[in-house]
């Protein structure tokens, strides 16, 4: 093409550029001067080239400082025959107005011009930014992973996650990738097998020493990737590992004691003996090793296996079982068994401790040693002492209960069977139901008789099953609601109380429920009070709303008489509209005060009365129909008055401009809600006024001042904090959207 550089463009034959594969341009002097179909097609210029075919003002391609500058230096100051091909990333707009990334590659053109090959990079673009997001995100799950993670290839760190760098003892990546990877401080001291299903092919139990000097015990799990290199996943075991060497410690220090005891024990599962110490083994069999997995029914006398089964069975279910002696007939010993509830290797066990009372049984029997019987007296001394101060206890801690049942001024509490059969009561239960105070027996057989009666006449006081609810309570099923109570003798004059009912979980027995209750009478008619002077506020804010709406009203007659002595029709156009918005304010009150909420008003209702109201008050030739479209939305007085005052300008702009000379038109409004992407919690209200009219006129600008119209769309919208959108297209469209919280009227 060097060779052309001389001819003119229109020398060159007219197809010769339709024929290249990409959008092709050719520019001369910074303008458009030809372009093949292809750069028609890519911009839209379905009208030949742009009207405005400037290279860096034409608004086909946007030109930044920056762009400008790298093209004058790369291409305008370099000679022609210097020139050398040039790349350039730049955003380009079609004809509707739709931005996309192009790359440009400039070289010397036909006739001293410039040829441009234009390729779209939207997709690409769009496809690299994708993959850095993705890319972006895996890497934010990496560092949020509960275990660390490394990769490596070759026994060269790769990679590593921030849960790695803490364990190690880092601050920076960058001081571990790279190195090998013996030089983390890892030790492996053992296998471990891997996980199903999870993709590890290697696991092991390993040990580290951190750049802090702490020694760290993992669970390394390895993993492959499809590259080659490894995954490492650790987790810190390090206390796990000092548990369960405690446990360790403390079961070797129980069985040394159980060994050393000198009492024989045994650890029944299932009554199957897991365990029995030297003295039970010596007890039983004269050797050692032979219990472990006996019966243990079968170690006694068949007149005993029946005994040593109940005993094994109670014990199991936490029940205290009575000791007891026998005499084993094998060798002639006598011992006495105790019994206690125990964990064995995680299961429920049974403790057997057994002590050989032969010869003290044999000296008893003799009399011959008194210091035996004395130390035996001591024994039983003691044991006696522990059992009064346990007694005690429990006395001292059943009267706190007590106590704190009793000194409760404000709920009642009482427990109960099915069919009202009171087992305890506080005094305020007694005194509610006025029974007798002493809670002997026949105290509370009055007391249950009593409260029977209650619930029974209390039954049409309350609208639902009082005795189902109870019986829901003994079942298992705590139940929670008000009790409507009508004391005898005193007419419709109700006691409320709040009840509460749960189950008492029992080991044996009867079922029975623990009830409290709270007097809530005086929270009832408080609240009763503040219902009925909400109620009269609502009423007053009723009339305040009338009467301002009729305020209005009149204020609207007298602009109607003021028309009648005027002669200037503008004058009579301005009257008219101040009319219109007097109306708009007027129909907000007057919907408030027929509206039992007077907080908040229908919006659909509301805008279709004021644009209806406006299209039948202007005085006009052309047959006008109001269509709308407005979702079920609630509006608040700040925001519901600004939208009808816009409302009413757009609609009344349409019936003043939109259908001159026509005798038919049609005039949308549109209300909807949108959710807003950036902000879950806020919606979006969009209200919208499209007419089928003759459209704006060349160069509305919105910022106008010299409407009273626009000024006042202009302070509205700011009031609201709205944007504001206006598009003229075989017709006008209005759009005013603003932002609120989704939960406005919510309680």
């Amino acid at each position: 093409m060097g060779g052309e550089n001389g001819k003119n463009a229109g020398d060159w034959p007219g197809d010769w550029m339709d024929q290249l594969p990409s959008a092709v341009i050719l520019v001369r002097d910074g303008k458009v001067i030809k372009a093949n179909r292809h750069a028609v097609f890519l911009f839209d210029w379905k009208a030949g080239l742009p009207e405005d075919p400037d290279w860096f003002d034409g608004g086909w391609l946007t030109w930044r400082a920056e762009d400008r500058t790298y093209f004058d230096v790369r291409w305008e100051c370099v000679p022609v025959v210097d020139r050398t091909l040039l790349r350039l990333e730049l955003m380009a707009v079609r004809t509707g107005g739709e931005s996309f990334h192009v790359e440009l590659r400039l070289s010397p053109g036909p006739g001293f011009t410039d040829l441009v090959q234009i390729t779209d990079i939207s997709e690409s673009r769009f496809r690299q930014q994708a993959l850095q997001d993705r890319e972006a995100h895996y890497r934010r799950l990496n560092d949020i992973a509960q275990e660390a993670i490394v990769q490596i290839k070759g026994g060269v760190v790769l990679d590593v996650n921030s849960r790695f760098l803490a364990m190690l003892g880092v601050d920076h990546a960058e001081e571990v990738i790279g190195d090998p990877v013996g030089q983390l401080g890892l030790r492996r001291i053992g296998n471990l097998e891997p996980i199903d299903g999870s993709g590890v092919f290697d696991r092991g139990d390993w040990m580290m020493q951190n750049r802090n000097g702490e020694v760290l015990n993992l669970d390394i799990g390895k993993g492959r990737l499809e590259d080659g290199s490894e995954v490492w996943m650790m987790y810190d075991i390090s206390d796990r590992k000092r548990i369960e060497y405690d446990l360790i410690q403390e079961r070797e220090r129980f069985r040394l004691l159980v060994q050393s005891s000198p009492n024989g024990i045994l650890i029944l599962v299932d009554d199957l003996i897991r365990y029995a110490n030297p003295v039970a083994e010596k007890l039983f069999k004269g050797d050692s090793n032979v219990l472990e997995g006996m019966r243990f029914e079968s170690m006694f006398p068949e007149e005993h296996r029946q005994l040593a089964l109940f005993c094994s069975s109670e014990a199991r279910q936490g029940r205290d079982v009575e000791e007891w002696e026998l005499e084993l007939p094998t060798n002639k010993k006598r011992i006495t068994l105790k019994w206690r509830l125990t964990i064995f290797d995680g299961q429920p066990a049974v403790q057997v401790n057994l002590s050989d009372v032969t010869d003290r049984h044999s000296l008893m029997q003799e009399r011959i040693r008194a210091e035996l019987a004395e130390e035996a007296n001591q024994q039983l001394t003691q044991q006696i002492e522990q059992r009064i101060a346990a007694e005690a206890a429990l006395k001292s801690a059943t009267a706190r209960m007590r106590s704190i049942v009793e000194s409760g001024e404000d709920f009642v509490i009482w427990t109960a069977t099915a069919g009202h059969i009171v087992t305890s009561a506080n005094r305020n239960f007694i005194q509610w139901l006025g029974g007798d105070d002493e809670r002997d027996g026949k105290s509370m057989e009055d007391l249950s008789n009593r409260l029977s009666d209650a619930v029974r006449k209390s039954q049409e006081w309350n609208g639902f099953d009082l005795e189902d609810r109870f019986a829901r309570a003994v079942s298992g099923t705590p139940q929670r609601f008000e009790w409507a109570i009508v004391p005898e003798g005193k007419g419709d004059d109700r006691r409320w109380l709040q009840l509460f009912l749960n189950p008492i979980e029992l080991v044996e027995g009867t079922p029975e429920i623990s009830a409290i209750a709270y007097d809530i009478t005086e929270r009832k008619r408080i609240d009763k009070a503040i219902r009925g002077a909400l109620k009269e506020k609502e009423i007053l804010l009723q009339e305040v709303h009338h009467r301002v709406k009729n305020n209005l009203q009149i204020i609207n007659s007298i602009l109607n008489l003021q028309k009648n002595f005027v002669n200037d029709e503008k004058t009579i156009t301005g009257l008219e509209e101040i009319q219109n918005r007097v109306s708009t304010m007027s129909i907000i009150h007057e919907t408030l005060y027929q509206n039992t909420d007077v907080s908040n008003i229908g919006f659909p209702s509301y805008l279709t009365r004021i644009a209806g109201n406006i299209i039948q008050g202007y005085q006009s030739s052309t047959q006008v129909k109001l269509e709308t479209e407005l979702e079920d939305l609630q509006a608040p007085l700040d925001q519901a008055i600004p939208c009808g005052l816009i409302l009413n300008e757009w609609v009344s702009n349409a019936m003043k401009y939109a259908f001159e000379g026509r005798e038919k038109g049609t005039i949308s409004v549109g209300l909807r809600s949108r959710p807003v992407k950036d902000n879950p919690e806020e919606e979006e209200i969009q209200i919208e006024v499209c007419d089928d009219g003759v459209g704006l006129p060349k160069g509305f600008d919105w910022s106008g001042r010299d409407s009273l119209g626009l000024y006042l769309v202009q302070a509205l919208s700011e009031q609201l904090d709205a944007e504001l959108l206006a598009e003229s297209d075989e017709g006008t469209r209005f759009l005013v959207s603003f932002r609120r919280p989704k939960n406005l009227f919510d309680g």
